[in-house]
């Protein structure tokens, strides 16, 4: 576990003096989330002659993939750019969907109709230093770019509940731990209007369930409101979960995905 603020440390002083001014930026942004869990997930069992290996099956099968609705609450402080940003969202997704399982899923056995409910806290705690600001025209209009490099930090706690629709059976996988992330953000601005993409990549540096490479992609449309301390933005998020484990002694793995779209509004203080 103290392997990540090690790290994170380690970045922050390698990025220099801290990107916070003597007055700094305070940004508070709110945003509806309308995202989908997908991928597949695989969890052995025993049939009375030993523990078995399963085939990974589709989170479609346990009837969750569709895109629902949840909040995320983000805090910026800096100049407007780099910084440090808290991120915080909770997902919470169910289905009456069901599916017909492929395979033996711990207490579950093939042939199973079953659903999944999923819940998940995550919060990202991520430090980008500025590195590269070039100021340019086009046909006399201003155009801004800029690069920020850095290191975020994620602590996720998921958790998926698969019941058969008779109620006789459950089994849950439940993947929770830390990963660690080099960072980078690109800005485009012209006038009122912002594009900003975030991506950062875990090179396996990780504790509890989570392992592998893991990638986290963001892209946002901002329009800053004229005269107001007010920005609107629309933007996309793709997220790799990648996780193995062990559960009621039965051994698991998953390769997950979190994505979709968000709408949010920032209020700057």
């Amino acid at each position: 576990m103290r392997a990540i603020p090690i790290c994170l440390a380690a970045m922050l002083t390698a990025c220099g003096s801290f990107p916070i001014t003597s007055e700094p930026l305070l940004q508070f942004s709110p945003y509806l989330a309308k995202y989908r869990l997908r991928g597949d997930v695989a969890m052995q069992n025993d049939p009375g002659t030993g523990i078995e290996n399963n085939a990974a099956q589709s989170t479609d099968t346990f009837g969750l993939g569709d895109y629902e609705d949840d909040l995320g609450l983000r805090f910026d402080l800096g100049d407007g750019f780099g910084g440090l940003r808290l991120d915080y969202y909770h997902l919470d997704m169910s289905t009456s969907t069901s599916g017909q399982l492929g395979d033996d899923f711990g207490a579950l056995i093939a042939g199973d109709v079953a659903r999944m409910r999923a819940g998940m806290d995550e919060w990202r705690l991520a430090f980008l230093q500025s590195v590269w600001n070039v100021d340019a025209s086009y046909r006399g209009t201003p155009v801004e770019f800029k690069l920020a490099v850095g290191g975020a930090w994620a602590n996720r706690d998921l958790s998926m509940r698969v019941t058969t629709t008779d109620g006789l059976r459950t089994q849950g996988v439940d993947p929770s731990g830390d990963a660690f992330y080099l960072a980078s953000r690109f800005r485009a601005k012209v006038r009122q209007v912002s594009l900003d993409l975030d991506y950062a990549i875990c090179p396996s540096l990780t504790t509890g369930d989570f392992d592998g490479t893991q990638h986290d992609i963001e892209a946002r449309f901002s329009y800053a409101v004229p005269f107001q301390d007010v920005t609107m933005f629309a933007g996309y998020r793709y997220s790799v979960l990648r996780a193995e484990g062990d559960q009621d002694g039965f051994g698991w793995q998953s390769d997950l995905r979190v994505d979709g779209v968000q709408l949010g509004v920032t209020v700057t203080f």
